[in-house]
């Protein structure tokens, strides 16, 4: 783990600091940093204008003297000026430190119980799509048989 926060550049790379409830996790410099926000992806390179972004759950992309570096990154806030990135968020993991086993069966699970969700939730909204147009249809009817038809259907349900 890091204990100091990089020094200052010299030679227009950026420096990264990202810290954790633990603490200091990671710091270095580096020439671009990506990072996943909540509202698409954020590149970073030195001289960069200052701006604080939210961070959404992603991978940030360290590239450094020609390699590439990945890190899991689970929300959280990056705090970037000209010179430095700042992010503090609550799990940064790098890869020797993810249980690739454990995330392949959480997929698996998550993936399953989307399926089994997504009747439900196909149920729910064909049931949405007909209470709108039973409505539509008996305002633009006025007809006493759609408000039966709506009547016997929100009994159903």
């Amino acid at each position: 783990m890091a204990q100091e926060q990089a020094s200052p550049s010299k030679n227009n790379k950026i420096n990264l600091n990202i810290t954790t409830p633990r603490g200091l996790k990671f710091a270095l410099q580096a020439d671009m940093i990506i990072m996943r926000c909540i509202d698409g992806d954020l590149g970073v390179l030195y001289g960069h204008e200052p701006v604080s972004a939210v961070l959404g759950d992603g991978i940030l992309r360290i590239f450094q003297d020609g390699n590439e570096k990945k890190l899991a990154l689970f929300g959280g806030i990056a705090e970037i000026d000209q010179e430095e990135v700042n992010i503090f968020t609550t799990i940064a993991q790098h890869p020797e430190e993810i249980d690739l086993e454990r995330a392949r069966t959480d997929r698996e699970e998550a993936e399953a119980a989307m399926n089994e969700e997504s009747e439900e939730l196909q149920l729910q909204n064909s049931q949405l799509l007909l209470r709108r147009s039973l409505v539509r249809i008996e305002v633009s009817l006025h007809i006493e048989e759609a408000a039966e038809y709506y009547e016997e259907n929100e009994e159903e349900s």
